[in-house]
């Protein structure tokens, strides 16, 4: 526990600008993503195991709260992919490292317009799913 308390803090220290940054956000979406694939995989496994407990685990899916936490996934898994294929290329080309903020505003904007449009249609799906055909309406 120590060595988590020792590496957050000299995180939050460290002046390391764009790339630091993006270093820990890929850290925490990665994370995230794993804490999702590992309830998946569980839940899934109750379907077979025992069909209770996985029927009440996809009513608690259905929530309006798991779908906020759907969203956040989705533009996790959208950050993660287009941060690691930055990194994947400032690997394969070091003579690009020198433009590495360039990069970093480069995979920031990439990811926000394949985010964008993504959790406008999540939104509306999750919308129409808990209020009903109203939010059709509105959406059009």
């Amino acid at each position: 526990m120590g060595t988590l308390f020792t590496t957050v803090r000299d995180t939050l220290r460290y002046k390391g600008r764009e790339g630091q940054w993006l270093w820990v956000l890929h850290r925490i979406s990665g994370l995230g993503i794993l804490f999702y694939l590992i309830l998946h995989v569980y839940d899934m496994s109750l379907a077979y195991f025992n069909v209770p407990v996985h029927e009440q685990m996809i009513a608690l899916f259905k929530t309006p709260l798991f779908s906020v936490l759907e969203l956040a996934l989705a533009v996790l898994l959208i950050f993660h992919a287009v941060n690691g294929v930055r990194v994947a290329l400032l690997d394969l080309r070091p003579e690009l490292w020198a433009k590495q903020q360039l990069a970093t505003r480069l995979a920031l904007i990439i990811t926000v317009v394949i985010a964008a449009p993504t959790i406008i249609i999540m939104i509306i799906y999750t919308i129409n799913a808990h209020l009903g055909p109203v939010a059709t309406t509105i959406a059009r």
